[in-house]
């Protein structure tokens, strides 16, 4: 294979249609959730935060990194940036004291519910959305499965 076909076949492969699509969406909900000065991983911390907190006695920067399927050192930046806009608190924790413990606060689930408004919203009108660019990457994708 030459090195132009490998770089044709590269262009037309499911992985590049899948990003494509990825990368559209991941726009329009960057652009959504701007309106309320949170990023897309920060709602996955302070949904996965609240799910814990209904289910947990004590909740730590470990538990939620595994919640929000996202890295430990990742979540630890996005934690730190929620407790200093004062979505969440932290406190000594229970179990083993040098731990943090974690807790959304009124500040944070007031603002989850508006994203999570948002979220819905934009799932809805996304996937019927009827932008022929989208569609054809939809398109494109759902052939590819």
């Amino acid at each position: 294979m030459t090195f132009n076909d490998e770089l044709q076949s590269f262009q037309n492969s499911n992985s590049q249609v899948f990003f494509a699509l990825y990368t559209d969406w991941f726009r329009q909900i960057k652009r959504q959730l701007r309106r309320i000065g949170l990023t897309h991983p920060q709602v996955q911390v302070l949904a996965a935060l609240q799910d814990l907190n209904n289910h947990e006695e004590e909740v730590t920067q470990v538990m939620v990194a595994k919640a929000a399927n996202i890295d430990p050192m990742t979540a630890s930046a996005i934690i730190t940036k929620l407790a200093r806009a004062d979505y969440l608190d932290r406190f000594p924790g229970k179990k083993k004291l040098r731990t943090k413990a974690l807790s959304i606060n009124q500040n944070g689930q007031k603002r989850l519910a508006e994203a999570l408004q948002i979220l819905h919203d934009f799932e809805k009108d996304y996937w019927k959305d009827q932008n022929p660019n989208r569609r054809a990457l939809m398109q494109d994708v759902k052939n590819r499965l």
